[in-house]
């Protein structure tokens, strides 16, 4: 297939799918045929602003397409994005991968007996404040992760972990890159059904611990990543676009800022690159279910006896 030639789609019009829409019509890798919703008038609308078909069911794209964007809700990933698998067309799936471990092989399977390509959408991946992290640690062996942010009343049909907490997941195994060994977590629900903040702590086998914190309800925004490595300390600000570090027992502290960029266009152009050259997408179905697997064990590890983990109220507001 040759640049320019991948006839795309959407699934999914609400928040991030609209999103999607804008970035695969502004593509020169792409051209935008169709985009799907239930709500007529929603895929009216968006299909209008980008010059494409209307569509209200995701099989009627096959034939039609070459690649889509998933964003419905977790709950029919496995459904929508079986379909189109299936029939051969590639896969760009929002996070998280599925709404279970076993639905999420199910996808990866089929995904590999279609030979096509499937992404999940761990947008932080392509953040360039993410890159220059993982560039500078040479060695990870304490990793603090938080992502906190005032309530939007959004996504509340999901846990915080599966909704938030899941971005960091992905982050701190590629960081790390060593299996997670044990797990501990606490979380609560405060204004949804689901768990509206978390806490977990995780080791791994390579002797790293990670902590993650995550809330929707907090008091302020954040996103950070502070990272130990042997004999320096290292802080990504994901929200402030800056990364810097400090040398143990020094107080000369080093800070670069990076340039603005629109992580989701970075994304999408990766997956139309892996699409178009056939190769292995930066995150693809294993790093997904990998992500959600430890998801769930932090899901368990919260819902079973309360663990010996303390946790600061620090940024979480009733």
């Amino acid at each position: 297939m040759n640049q320019g030639e991948i006839r795309t789609g959407v699934v999914g019009l609400g928040y991030f799918g609209s999103f999607h829409a804008r970035q695969h019509a502004a593509n020169s890798k792409a051209r935008l045929v169709a985009v799907v919703d239930a709500d007529h008038s929603r895929a009216d609308s968006v299909a209008a602003d980008h010059g494409a078909e209307p569509l209200f069911d995701h099989r009627d794209l096959i034939g039609r397409v070459d690649a889509v964007s998933i964003t419905v809700p977790t709950s029919l990933h496995h459904a929508v994005a079986g379909d189109l698998l299936d029939a051969g067309i590639h896969v760009l799936i929002e996070k998280p991968i599925a709404d279970s471990p076993e639905a999420a092989r199910d996808l990866i399977s089929r995904a590999a007996a279609a030979g096509v390509v499937l992404q999940v959408g761990h947008i932080e991946r392509f953040s360039p404040v993410f890159g220059e992290l993982s560039r500078a640690a040479r060695d990870p062996r304490v990793v603090e992760l938080t992502r906190i942010g005032p309530w939007k009343g959004r996504a509340v049909d999901v846990d915080v972990v599966l909704d938030l907490m899941i971005h960091d997941i992905d982050l701190v195994l590629a960081l790390v890159g060593s299996p997670v060994l044990s797990v501990e977590a606490i979380g609560a629900a405060v204004r949804a059904p689901t768990n509206d903040f978390a806490h977990a702590l995780l080791r791994f086998e390579n002797g790293a611990v990670a902590h993650l914190h995550a809330s929707r309800i907090a008091d302020r925004q954040e996103r950070t990543i502070r990272v130990v490595d042997p004999g320096r300390v290292l802080v990504a600000d994901l929200a402030a676009r800056t990364v810097s570090w400090t040398a143990n027992g020094s107080d000369d502290r080093h800070e670069i800022a990076v340039p603005p960029s629109d992580n989701l266009a970075l994304e999408i152009d990766s997956f139309l690159d892996a699409v178009a050259r056939r190769h292995a997408p930066v995150v693809d179905g294993e790093a997904g279910l990998r992500a959600l697997d430890v998801a769930e064990r932090i899901t368990r590890a919260i819902k079973g006896p309360s663990p010996a983990l303390e946790y600061s109220m620090n940024g979480v507001s009733s």
